[in-house]
């Protein structure tokens, strides 16, 4: 009688004829062998993902700078402003009124001075706005205007006291108004010249009238 092997040893034969477990592959339905699928974790897939500094421009967030938008203003904040300006305007007039007042009482200021002094005083022209720097010449004369000569030898008056040259005003008076001083050192050195001369003449006749009025 041949010996049966034994249960164990059958075991034995049959795990070795079967491959193991990570060489199986599942078949489809048509006997194709499908891929293993391979399973990654947290770790990999991290080191698989991309830095932001290799991602594409296309893929990186996009960074919005600038303030966010608001809202158009109300009814209410648009009456507001209207009547902040209805203000602003009403201030403008009466300030405009009070300095076409003060233009005109520097006119007849300015006509007065002068009149003694000089008929007209010189106006640096780098002391004129940028739009006049073609001008070669200026002075101004005691009935408040500014005569001004361009290279070409044309010559033009700017009437000073008009609403459109208030700044060219306020240009001119800032460097006309440190003349002053030197014309009236002037007008004052000359008349004690004057004085000095005419006093010594005086003396002198009055003596002579006095030795006259003896013989």
């Amino acid at each position: 009688m041949s010996q049966e092997p034994a249960a164990e040893d059958v075991q034995q034969e049959t795990e070795k004829a079967q491959p193991p477990p990570e060489e199986v592959r599942e078949t489809d339905k048509d006997g194709e062998v499908e891929p293993k699928e391979e399973i990654f974790d947290a770790e990999d897939v991290e080191e698989l993902e991309p830095s932001a500094s290799d991602r594409p421009e296309a893929l990186r967030p996009l960074d919005v700078g600038g303030e966010p938008e608001r809202a158009p203003p109300s009814m209410k904040e648009t009456i507001d402003v209207l009547r902040m300006v209805r203000e602003d305007v009403g201030q403008i007039c009466e300030l405009s009124s009070e300095e076409r007042k003060l233009v005109e009482a520097f006119s007849l200021a300015l006509l007065k001075l002068m009149q003694p002094l000089a008929k007209t005083i010189p106006v640096n022209p780098s002391a004129l706005p940028e739009e006049m720097s073609d001008v070669e010449s200026a002075n101004i004369v005691p009935r408040g205007e500014l005569i001004v000569q361009y290279p070409d030898g044309r010559m033009e008056s700017i009437d000073l006291s008009d609403d459109a040259n208030r700044d060219l005003l306020i240009d001119v008076v800032r460097d006309v108004i440190p003349k002053f001083k030197v014309l009236f050192s002037e007008l004052r050195a000359k008349i004690e010249t004057r004085m000095g001369f005419l006093a010594s003449v005086t003396r002198e006749l009055q003596n002579i009238a006095e030795a006259f009025s003896s013989i």
